[in-house]
Formats: structure tokens, C-alpha cells, sequence
């Protein structure tokens, strides 16, 4: 499993977001920094979720069996 981008890269909490890389559709879990996130995997092998609530920069990965993926950065926006 290889993620190779997070669209968008930085949104408001609630936002969908399109995960893409290779071999995702063998996720298990999918993580914003720490947090499990509820998924769905599309046609395509790509990963469709909502941004969850949190704050700052985390890392985005994905596992199964134990195994991670590579993770790329997601930065939370703020309401003003």
C-alpha cells in the first residue's frame, strides 16, 4: 500500500477528501495522525473519507494486518 496524495491537501473538518496510491483498497484503517477515520474505497482503489475534527499538520496513512503505509501531510484549516 502506497498512498500517493491526500485531495485536498489542508480543508475544514467534515470536508470529503480522495485519498489515491496504489494497493489501497486492501486498507483495513485509515488514519489522520492518531485517529481511526470510517472510510469507503471506490471503484478505483482509492480511498473516500471526511476530514475528522483535530488541529495542526498530521500524517495520513493507512493499515492493514499491522502493516502502514507511507504517510503523507494534512494540515487543518480554521474558522475565523
Amino acid at each position: 500500500m502506497k498512498i500517493e496524495s491526500v485531495t485536498p491537501n489542508s480543508a475544514l473538518p467534515d470536508t470529503p477528501v480522495m485519498i489515491k496510491g496504489e494497493g489501497l483498497d486492501a486498507a483495513e484503517t485509515l488514519y489522520f495522525g492518531d485517529q481511526s477515520v470510517p472510510f469507503k474505497v471506490s471503484g478505483t482503489g482509492n480511498i473516500e473519507a471526511s476530514v475528522p475534527e483535530g488541529s495542526g499538520t498530521v500524517e495520513v496513512t493507512v493499515a492493514d494486518d499491522g502493516e502502514k503505509s507511507n504517510s503523507v501531510s494534512f494540515t487543518y484549516l480554521k474558522v475565523y
